[in-house]
């Protein structure tokens, strides 16, 4: 009506939330013996609540892998038995009903354990999410999450998985906060969304008596969370910023693989001579011959480097000797939405040798 054009400008890009928190190399979960010992270690001291998102969930008369995984089922039962409330979700939104009629399998046997009401809070409809998350009380007072590329309900366990550990009270608070985010659309889910607010408020406050006592550590890595559509613009600044060497991994390589994956990589290889992309799986229209056209065309450049055995489930990105990301995101075939910021997490971990670590175990796990 007035003849004015409006004022038009570009939306304010939401910076992603970064604490300060105490982090060690040993922290890093690298190889799926290690991701299933650590979940039985992590279930078998929880006292209170025990929060597992898989993508997936495999049926109980799921023949590969099933040795393995019994030991997940086993934890979790041993967990009812104690009397111990199991919050289990899973992810995907393909399949629905298969995945819906396994975790009935699974609250079957488990609720077989223990009659009472109120400790399996198993949902059957899909969160969307593609993050993957273990999160329990330790018994003693804390918590412990772990995030990364594990998915815990159906894993065979074969492949090469990494994950983060959290234990520091205001990094496990922030990782109940996303979980919390997660699967708040559920509702079915309301008394889960209300135990991980009251245990993020406990944890806060556990930190707020520590710090007035000066007993919390000093700070020894800085963490980054990073929702879906901030993967990229990370991945990036590292291919441009990296110094001495740029390393990603990613379980599949698929159509967008150039623009999301490649090109940043040759960024960073007409810079520097240590420059890898690690994969094991194409999917969608990509084949073997698309991938060693590039292949040959970034040769010098880039190492492009497909391992079919073990297969490389881990999501991770690492620069220089100090900086690392553990995500759920295939980097290689998946772009991060921003109208979805929850279809994937990732953790960015700026510490001394942490890339150093990871990438070391990597190998070790890989050979």
């Amino acid at each position: 009506k007035t003849g004015i054009l409006p004022t038009t400008a570009a939306p304010a890009v939401s910076q992603p939330v970064a604490i300060n928190t105490s982090f060690a190399a040993d922290q890093l979960l690298v190889g799926s013996e290690q991701h299933l010992q650590r979940f039985e270690q992590i279930v078998g001291a929880a006292k209170s609540n025990i929060f597992v998102l898989s993508t997936f969930v495999a049926s109980q008369t799921d023949e590969k892998g099933k040795e393995k995984r019994e030991r997940i089922w086993q934890a979790l039962e041993d967990a009812c038995r104690r009397g111990v409330k199991c919050h289990l979700f899973f992810g995907t939104s393909l399949d629905r009903a298969k995945h819906a009629a396994a975790m009935q399998e699974l609250y079957t046997r488990l609720s077989a354990v223990r009659q009472t009401r109120g400790y399996l809070l198993v949902q059957r409809d899909p969160v969307g999410s593609h993050a993957k998350f273990l999160l329990a009380d330790d018994g003693d007072g804390g918590a412990t999450a772990v995030m990364g590329s594990c998915n815990w309900l159906s894993s065979p366990f074969s492949a090469v998985e990494v994950s983060v550990e959290l234990t520091e009270t205001n990094a496990v608070a922030t990782g109940m906060d996303l979980l919390r985010e997660i699967i708040a659309k559920l509702s079915g889910a309301s008394r889960s969304v209300e135990t991980l607010l009251f245990m993020a408020s406990e944890m806060r406050r556990q930190r707020s008596r520590l710090s007035a006592a000066s007993e919390i550590s000093a700070p020894t890595a800085r963490l980054t969370i990073l929702r879906a559509d901030d993967h990229e613009r990370l991945l990036r600044v590292a291919a441009h910023d990296a110094q001495e060497r740029f390393i990603c991994c990613t379980n599949k390589v698929g159509a967008n693989m150039v623009p999301a994956l490649f090109d940043p990589a040759e960024v960073a290889g007409r810079r520097l001579s240590d420059v890898r992309v690690y994969y094991s799986r194409r999917s969608g229209p990509v084949k073997r011959g698309h991938v060693a056209e590039h292949r040959e065309r970034l040769n010098g450049l880039v190492e492009l480097t497909g391992v079919p055995e073990p297969q490389l489930h881990a999501k991770f990105l690492a620069w220089d000797n100090d900086h690392i990301v553990v995500s759920s995101l295939n980097w290689g075939s998946q772009s991060g939405l921003e109208e979805n910021p929850l279809d994937e997490i990732g953790l960015y971990l700026e510490g001394s040798d942490l890339a150093t670590s990871l990438l070391e175990q990597f190998e070790a796990a890989n050979r």
